[in-house]
C-alpha cells in the first residue's frame, strides 16, 4: 500500500525534529520576534461586506532558525487576537488554505466579535548540496513573473490589492530543486490534498532557463483537480523589465480556459518605481449579471483566479518622498465593465525596527442594484 503524501510529510518532519533534539547544544538557534498590529475601517454604503465598521488585529511572530548539518531547520509560530467593531462580524476559518493539510492551526477562543488564534506558518527541514536541494514541511512556494496578476503562482498568488507582501502563507509541501547549469534550475513540488475522496494530491514543476536576452519559464502541474500548463518570458530593455505569461487550465469536467498577463517594471529616476500590467482572464466574464455566481465558486474563493472581469489592468507608482516616507498610489481597472479600484497608501519608517503603513481604497463604477453587482469595483467599500 502506498502511503498518502501528507503522512510521509508528517513522518519526515517528526524524524527531523527528533534528530534536532539530540544535538541542539552544538549549534544554537537564531531567534527573532516580530510584532504587528493593524486596523481597517470600512464605510460599506452598499452593504457588500456586512455593513459599516471595521476589523483590528494584534499578532506576534516568533522565528527560529537552526542549522544541524546536513539540515537547515526553520520554524515560524504566530499567535494573535482579531476582533471587529461596528456592524462587522468575524468569519473563519483563520489561516485556512486548500494546500494546508497538517493540523497546525488552533482557535483558542472565538465569538462573532473576537478570536484568539495561533498557527505554525513555517516548519521546514532543508538539505542542500551544490546542485540539489530538498525542503520538507510548511513553506512558502512562489513562482511566476508578474506582480499583481501572477497567474504562474500555482499554489496561491497574493490578492491583487494586498500591500503587505512580507510573508506569503505557508503550505504543506515537499520541494526538490536542481541546478541544471548557469541560470537554469528545476523545481518539483508535491502538495498533499485535503482529506477528501474526490481530490487528488497536487504536483507541479517549474523550469527556468536562459533564452536570448532574457529567461524562459515553463510551468505545469495538476492543482486541485485542474491540469495547468504555462510559459513565461522575462527580459530587460533599456533598464526596464518586460515580462509576459500564458497559462492554460483544463478543468476536471473537460472545460478549458486561458489566462495571459503582460507587464513592465521600471525604476523611473532615483526615487520612483513603476509597475504596469494587462491581464486577460479567460475564466472571467463580460456579463456583470454573472458576477454574483462567480463570487462563491471554489476557484475564486481559494485564489486560483484573481478577478471576475475578463480584461483587467493595474498601474502602481511608488515614490520615495523623503528617506523615511514612501507613497504608493495604484489603480486597478476592470476594462470589461469600466469600474476602477483606486488605492493610495504609504509607509513611514518610524525607527530602525518599526514601520507604520496605511492607506485607503475607493471603488468607482456602477453601484449594486437590489443586492446584485453591476460592476466589479463599483460595490467595493471605502
Amino acid at each position: 500500500m502506498i502511503m498518502k503524501l501528507k503522512h510521509i510529510l508528517l513522518i519526515a518532519l517528526i524524524l527531523t525534529t527528533n534528530s534536532m533534539t539530540l544535538s541542539v547544544s552544538k549549534c544554537p538557534a537564531w531567534v527573532g520576534l516580530e510584532l504587528d498590529t493593524s486596523a481597517t475601517v470600512v464605510n460599506d454604503t452598499w452593504d457588500t461586506v456586512g455593513g459599516d465598521g471595521g476589523k483590528w488585529e494584534l499578532s506576534g511572530r516568533v522565528v527560529i532558525q537552526e542549522t544541524l548539518a546536513p539540515f537547515d531547520l526553520e520554524l515560524h509560530w504566530v499567535a494573535g487576537a482579531v476582533g471587529t467593531f461596528g456592524e462587522q462580524r468575524l468569519t473563519g476559518p483563520y489561516g485556512g488554505s486548500p494546500f494546508r493539510t497538517l493540523d497546525m492551526e488552533k482557535t483558542h477562543q472565538e465569538n462573532d466579535r473576537t478570536a484568539l488564534i495561533s498557527e505554525v506558518d513555517r516548519l521546514t527541514a532543508s538539505w542542500v548540496s551544490s546542485d540539489l536541494g530538498i525542503t520538507v514541511g510548511r513553506q512558502a512556494v512562489t513562482w511566476g513573473e508578474a506582480y499583481f496578476f501572477n497567474i504562474n503562482d500555482l499554489f496561491g498568488a497574493f490578492p491583487i490589492t494586498e500591500t503587505n507582501r512580507l510573508y506569503k502563507q505557508g503550505i504543506d509541501a515537499v520541494i526538490v530543486t536542481a541546478s541544471l547549469g548557469q541560470f537554469s534550475n528545476l523545481a518539483l513540488v508535491a502538495v498533499p490534498s485535503a482529506d477528501t475522496a474526490d481530490t487528488a494530491d497536487n504536483f507541479a514543476a517549474n523550469l527556468v532557463m536562459p533564452l536570448g536576452t532574457g529567461s524562459l519559464t515553463l510551468t505545469g502541474g495538476r492543482i486541485l483537480d485542474d491540469d495547468k500548463v504555462g510559459v513565461g518570458y522575462t527580459t530587460d530593455i533599456g533598464g526596464a523589465k518586460l515580462y509576459g505569461t500564458y497559462l492554460v487550465t483544463e478543468e476536471e469536467n473537460g472545460d478549458r480556459f486561458s489566462e495571459v498577463v503582460a507587464g513592465v517594471e521600471s525604476q523611473v529616476g532615483p526615487y520612483t518605481h513603476l509597475v504596469g500590467e494587462l491581464f486577460y482572464n479567460g475564466w472571467g466574464t463580460d456579463d456583470t449579471d454573472e458576477y454574483f455566481s462567480l463570487l462563491f465558486t471554489d476557484r475564486y474563493m481559494t485564489g486560483q483566479v484573481l478577478t471576475l472581469g475578463r480584461l483587467n489592468s493595474a498601474l502602481q507608482i511608488s515614490r520615495q518622498v523623503t528617506p523615511l516616507l514612501t507613497i504608493t498610489p495604484a489603480l486597478f481597472a476592470n476594462l470589461s465593465d469600466g469600474s476602477v479600484l483606486a488605492r493610495m497608501d504609504g509607509g513611514w519608517s518610524v525607527s530602525d525596527l518599526t514601520t507604520l503603513t496605511g492607506g485607503i481604497f475607493v471603488g468607482l463604477g456602477k453601484r449594486p442594484e437590489s443586492g446584485v453587482w453591476k460592476s466589479e469595483y463599483g460595490g467595493a467599500p471605502l
